[in-house]
């Protein structure tokens, strides 16, 4: 979004009054959000109202609420950051290099000494082209899946949030020179608040959804390829048991049969499945009721500001959890100092969430059901 005089504001509000019946505006640290019944004279002129509507910096959209149209149109601060695209491309470049790092089971440190000696030309070094070949062909197949995974549950949520009139950044990939994983996943960040439920949980469940439909044919046809591990986590120098949920569990029962004693199922064994594995994972994560997370924007478009209680619910069985898996203290840390615990407010409260979004909102709990990983890794912790 570029950023403009403060003068421009009023002439900008000056053109958006004859739009509205009645104008509910809001004033936030980003911007302002102008909102209200569509007058006479806009639902008229219509398509010439989104053509002028399109010229101006900020975003719109139009909703039906109760039998009548209603306009939401955000305008961002004068002076507001610009949407970087150089740093959204170097970061999506970088994802795309430590999760084919990661895909084809190099060392980082590896990694790394090679790529210094086909740049600098060194004794013993193969060629950069030869590399980055070597590279694509072991990690292409789990770079390709988890990079759509990862970025399409984001393009939801960022499409979703654009549908509903709201300034929203593109997706952030997040590069972890970590393997076997090779990322942090990937953010969009909100830069106007919600205006009511409906909203809320439209894009609360757009993100998951459409992760989910990418991850669930991945992990299927990883699945189909998978492998049996013997499994010796519980000994020294053991390898890693990455855990199951009713999900993975049914569809390994179905897909790789039931495993001997001391046996599991490989997840590493196809770029595939690992990628979906982590997939599902993300998306378990995200559907917790905690801060502003997925869940959350669930939570609260159904019960509201008692979500505060769901969450420290949620956190107290974790905490359960933990003897299980010590690894959610970790989490539930994270959690309650970075996303905090309660979900902040929408705008407009009384709008209902109307009984399709409440039954599509159950729908989500059941799958957070059968997401959720009891013991996601274990000889680690």
């Amino acid at each position: 979004m570029a950023a403009y005089p403060l003068e421009t504001r009023e002439r900008i509000e000056e053109m958006l009054r004859p739009l509205f019946e009645d104008c509910h505006i809001v004033d936030f640290r980003a911007g302002t959000v102008f909102r209200g019944p569509t007058s006479h004279y806009c639902n008229v002129h219509r398509r010439e109202v989104e053509r002028g509507l399109r010229r101006l910096p900020g975003a719109y959209c139009f909703e039906k609420l109760d039998g009548r149209t209603y306009l939401t149109y955000t305008l961002p601060a004068p002076g507001a950051h610009r949407v970087s695209v150089p740093l959204h491309i170097l970061l999506f470049v970088a994802t795309v290099l430590t999760t084919l790092v990661a895909g084809a089971s190099w060392r980082f440190d590896r990694f790394l000494v090679e790529l210094a000696g086909s740049i600098t030309g060194a004794s013993g070094g193969q060629p950069l082209g030869d590399l980055l070949h070597s590279l694509v062909v072991e990690g292409g197949m789990f770079s390709l899946a988890i990079i759509l995974i990862l970025g399409t549950h984001e393009c939801g949520h960022y499409l979703m949030a654009r549908r509903y009139g709201m300034l929203v950044t593109p997706p952030f990939f997040l590069p972890a020179p970590i393997p076997p994983i090779g990322t942090f996943g990937a953010v969009i960040r909100m830069r106007s608040p919600m205006m009511h439920r409906r909203a809320l949980m439209d894009i609360g469940v757009a993100g998951p959804l459409a992760g989910l439909a990418v991850a669930l044919p991945f992990l299927t046809y990883g699945l189909a390829h998978a492998k049996f591990m013997i499994v010796r986590y519980w000994e020294p120098g053991g390898g890693l048991h990455f855990g199951h949920s009713l999900l993975t569990w049914g569809l390994s029962r179905l897909l790789v049969g039931t495993p001997p004693p001391g046996y599991a199922v490989d997840w590493l064994s196809h770029p595939f499945a690992w990628a979906g594995w982590i997939g599902m994972l993300v998306t378990s994560l995200n559907l917790m009721p905690v801060g502003q997370l997925d869940g959350s924007h669930v939570a609260y478009a159904l019960v509201g500001r008692r979500q505060r209680l769901v969450a420290w619910f949620f956190i107290g069985a974790l905490l359960a959890l933990a003897r299980q898996w010590p690894g959610w203290i970790f989490w539930t840390v994270l959690m309650v100092f970075l996303v905090r615990v309660s979900h902040p407010p929408v705008v407009l409260e009384r709008v209902a969430l109307g009984p399709g979004r409440r039954l599509l909102g159950w729908a989500m709990v059941v799958l957070l059901l059968l997401l959720f990983l009891p013991a996601p890794v274990r000889g680690v912790f």
